[in-house]
């Protein structure tokens, strides 16, 4: 992959679980406390199940791309469980959504604060694609974008590694793909997405040493658009 040519950038665009933040940890974290949730009510050890199995079909609708996921993603796995599909919504709002919101703050990735304003103070844009909701996220990160575009609004309704969200970022922005440099954790779902309308890509790493394509610190990027890159 040829390195990312700042002088021709206009817009960054960032996922965000496992880019904004430390997903690792955050996974920890949580399943902490679900264990000591179930530990402390032992009949809500379907719970453990539930979140799996809704994680597990999230990652084959990526994979098929098919629409209709605010559907599909708590229609399929409650046929999996036998259970009403609004206890998956419930048990995967809350767990997967809400509940997090208190742990993002520890688990920001280092240097993103000094990014998002280097980007802003040298006329770049900031959008963010995400296969989930993205306002609480960054109002818990405290970090504020340009445009915000999930998998989950209906003129998208596809899951990365499809466009369609990239592309929708493009037209708003009214930008080239080529103006602009995907950021995320995930190859084969953001650096596939990119790929496919063009866009340039830099996979986010924790820890090591980063190389072509890679970025592993934020602050250490920031230090080389203070300059001035436009």
């Amino acid at each position: 992959m040829p390195p990312v040519r700042w002088e021709a950038i206009r817009a960054v665009v960032f996922d965000v679980d496992g880019t904004l933040y430390d997903q690792g940890s955050m996974r920890r974290r949580m399943a902490t406390a679900l264990l000591l949730h179930c530990l402390r009510h032992p009949r809500d050890f379907g719970l453990l199940r539930t979140v799996q199995a809704f994680r597990q079909i999230r990652e084959a609708l990526g994979e098929e791309e098919v629409g209709d996921i605010a559907t599909l993603q708590y229609t399929r796995p409650a046929e999996r469980l036998n259970i009403p599909p609004e206890n998956v919504q419930r048990i995967a709002e809350y767990w997967l959504g809400e509940r997090p919101l208190a742990h993002l703050p520890a688990c920001r990735a280092p240097g993103i604060d000094t990014l998002f304003a280097v980007l802003q103070a040298t006329g770049r844009r900031i959008a963010v694609f995400s296969d989930y909701s993205i306002e609480d996220k960054l109002a818990a990160l405290s970090l504020e974008a340009d445009l915000c575009v999930s998998a989950l609004d209906p003129d998208v309704d596809r899951l990365k590694p499809n466009a369609r969200g990239l592309e929708r970022i493009l037209e708003r922005l009214d930008l080239p793909a080529e103006t602009c440099v995907m950021i995320g954790d995930r190859d084969d779902r953001d650096g596939e997405a990119a790929r496919r309308v063009g866009m340039p890509y830099l996979r986010k790493i924790w820890g090591g040493k980063a190389g072509d394509g890679t970025v592993s610190d934020y602050a250490a990027l920031a230090s080389t658009l203070r300059v001035g890159s436009m």
